[in-house]
């Protein structure tokens, strides 16, 4: 009887020291995070060091008041399903060949489908544009690629991005001249700002570019000038 009472009180105290030694662990590996600022729906909040939370991260929220529970996902180049984009603009611009004192008007629509890899977005790029002055009117078909870099990362729950865009296009182009009838080619660049708005959810972007274009012209009889000049366009894009 000594020997079993003593056996129990020896299991007891292993026990206790068992959840003793638990619950010290689980505080010593406990980490905080102060919440600095709240505005809405947004806040600010400061984590440790070692805890620091990756760009897409999804934190779960504990079934009570305020608990939060974990951390998953996310890293650098993680966009929370916003992966691939597909969508276009259309643009309105004025431009000034080569060594012409007027400019001329462009109407042009343009089709995007790409990758968003969170800081920088990049794809294939299609475009039709018709230009005409007071005297030569021409139209043309371009294809090339477009390359995005946000200054504030592309992620799902960001509704405001903001940063620098660049396109590059070949294509074919025709030329109505004094009732001539000219062919040629057409090198495109352009390189300015964009801005990605996403007022109806984490997948459409509503987008606006202010871009600076230099065209490059080459065609058989040397008629169709090149231009330069500054380009607006605005677009609808969804992301995937």
């Amino acid at each position: 009887m000594f020997f079993k009472n003593r056996m129990s009180v020896t299991s007891g105290f292993a026990l206790l020291a068992m959840i003793a030694g638990s619950f010290l662990t689980s505080e010593a590996s406990a980490q905080q995070a102060k919440v600095v600022k709240v505005q809405g729906r947004k806040a600010i909040v400061q984590f440790p060091d070692e805890a620091r939370p990756r760009v897409g991260q999804v934190i779960e929220l504990g079934g009570g008041s305020d608990g939060i529970v974990s951390m998953s996902g996310g890293s650098g180049g993680n966009t929370g399903g916003r992966n691939m984009i597909i969508g276009g603009s259309a643009e309105l611009s004025s431009l000034t060949p080569s060594g012409a004192s007027s400019s001329g008007t462009t109407l042009a629509l343009d089709a995007r489908y790409g990758w968003n890899k969170s800081e920088m977005e990049y794809g294939g790029i299609g475009a039709v544009h018709y230009y005409s002055t007071t005297a030569i009117s021409r139209r043309a078909l371009e294809v090339g690629g477009f390359f995005d870099y946000n200054l504030v990362p592309n992620v799902a729950g960001t509704e405001m991005i903001y940063g620098g865009a660049a396109t590059a296009k070949f294509g074919s182009l025709s030329s109505s001249a004094g009732g001539t009838e000219i062919t040629g080619t057409l090198m495109t660049l352009e390189v300015g700002g964009q801005l990605k708005w996403f007022p109806l959810g984490h997948a459409v972007a509503i987008r606006g570019d202010l871009l600076y274009r230099i065209e490059t012209v080459s065609d058989t009889v040397k008629a169709m000038a090149a231009g330069s000049g500054l380009v607006a366009k605005g677009g609808l894009y969804v992301y995937f």
